[in-house]
């Protein structure tokens, strides 16, 4: 190894000083030179590291405990990050089970692997975050050397993404196996814990829509909802008296699972977070009766807040619907005081003006329905009281979830996902969005420099 790094070294020293002979050279250029010999450099000494390993590791015990002798020698090649390391190490065979492994393999942490942890991680990083091609291109462009394919980077992302879904799940479980003084959190007094959740369509291939009804020309759905949720508090207002979400207060919970296991994976991230705890607990989201009945089982004391920008949009066609049966009075006044009436939380008000304009017979039932949004919502639409006590009255946050955990990544143009496929890169991106730093449990190091050290 000492020569390999030697001659790398003097080869770089050489290029630079040939460079700054013919006039000097641009940093840029001397810098090239530079990765390229620190690849080489750091290539020789991960093979170097690898073979004392292979050379240390020889008889070893299989699976059924007795001890496996040496059957052969056998080969691979590793990708890392620095290119291709070559293995050659002990194959051993137990005859009473049948069993053959490579010690070597078990050492270093790459037994049934080819390629290293540190490319799985960039895998998964670029991957998560760009389409499969541009994202082994990425990891090419900037560590200087291919090491995955975009088939290899897909791979990689959905099979650290389905560990994800475990790592979420177990984290749920342990929570609900845990004490009640075990799961107990400092809460400051100030704070309040919100459980926000929404649903994004996500395009699907024919298959996943199959006999799906949808609002296509067709009648067909080409989309699978994926519902998320986003957990996070807030302890303070920003100078305008604005309430400001805490940094790195976040976590989510994604599944394309119907309303009672979703249900559940939230009720699991609450406990985990002993939400209910909170000194204050509020839970936003749209009109769905889905989403208030979820609230009103799982968190019966939390103060429920319809979105204040849905809310609107409701009054805006309720404006719009009764628009040609005013009368005398303009339209825009007409909205803007259903407007106000709402913003001050005057549901009874909103409700009682839009019955007071005359419709015809077989619009009456419309207007009836998108009225009786507002006063069956109208505990939850109490905007003036909310925005006092300091609450925030806007689902943006899991707006904004939506987007960034799933959208961004797999609602792209001409994107066709399989449940499982989509489900695995949405969880990646979750954990990864996370607080807690829970995305470092993806990855467990083998504890096995002591074999390098002997080895040494």
């Amino acid at each position: 190894m000492e020569a390999a790094v030697a001659g790398e070294v003097a080869g770089f020293l050489a290029a630079a000083r040939a460079a700054a002979g013919d006039g000097g050279a641009p940093f840029a250029e001397v810098e090239a030179l530079a990765r390229a010999a620190g690849r080489a450099v750091a290539n020789a000494m991960a093979q170097f590291g690898a073979d004392l390993v292979c050379a240390g590791a020889g008889p070893g015990e299989c699976g059924c405990g007795r001890q496996a002798p040496v059957h052969s020698v056998r080969s691979k090649t590793v990708a890392t990050m620095t290119g291709d390391v070559a293995l050659t190490r002990a194959y051993c065979y137990c005859r009473e089970c049948g069993e053959g492994f490579c010690p070597a393999d078990r050492a270093l942490g790459l037994d049934g692997r080819s390629r290293s942890e540190a490319v799985d991680m960039a895998a998964a990083a670029a991957g998560r975050e760009a389409p499969f091609a541009a994202a082994a291109a990425l990891i090419e462009e900037i560590g200087g050397v291919r090491v995955v394919s975009a088939k290899t980077c897909d791979r990689v992302v959905k099979e650290v993404g389905g560990r994800a879904r475990q790592i979420m799940r177990a984290d749920a479980e342990a929570a609900a196996r845990a004490t009640p003084a075990e799961r107990a959190r400092r809460w400051d007094r100030a704070a309040t814990a919100y459980v926000a959740y929404d649903g994004t369509g996500v395009a699907m291939v024919p298959s996943e829509t199959e006999g799906r009804k949808g609002k296509g020309p067709d009648g067909r759905s080409h989309t699978r909802e994926d519902k998320i949720a986003r957990l996070f508090t807030q302890t303070g207002r920003d100078k305008d008296g604005q309430p400001v979400m805490d940094k790195d207060s976040s976590s989510f919970v994604t599944t394309f699972e119907p309303v009672g296991p979703f249900s559940a994976q939230v009720a699991g991230e609450a406990l985990r977070r002993d939400v209910s705890r909170a000194p204050r607990l509020a839970v936003l989201g749209d009109g769905a009766v889905w989403i208030w009945g979820m609230a009103d089982r799982l968190w019966p004391r939390a103060t429920q807040i319809v979105d204040f920008y849905h809310a609107v949009q409701h009054v805006n066609e309720l404006a719009d619907l009764l628009k040609p049966h005013l009368g005398g009075e303009r339209p825009k006044e007409f909205a803007k005081s259903l407007r106000d009436l709402l913003k001050q939380g005057d549901i009874t008000g909103l409700a009682a003006k839009a019955r007071q304009v005359a419709v015809p017979e077989d619009l009456k039932d419309e207007v009836g329905v998108k009225t009786a949004y507002f006063t069956k919502n109208w505990h939850r639409m109490q905007y003036a009281k909310f925005k006092a006590a300091g609450y925030f009255i806007g689902s943006g946050a899991v707006e904004s979830a939506c987007r960034s955990v799933a959208e961004d990544r797999v609602s792209r143009s001409g994107m066709r996902w399989t449940v499982e496929g989509a489900d695995r890169v949405i969880a990646l991106r979750a954990l990864h969005r996370s607080s807690e730093d829970r995305y470092a449990k993806l990855w467990t190091r083998p504890a096995n420099p002591p074999a390098l050290a002997q080895a040494a």
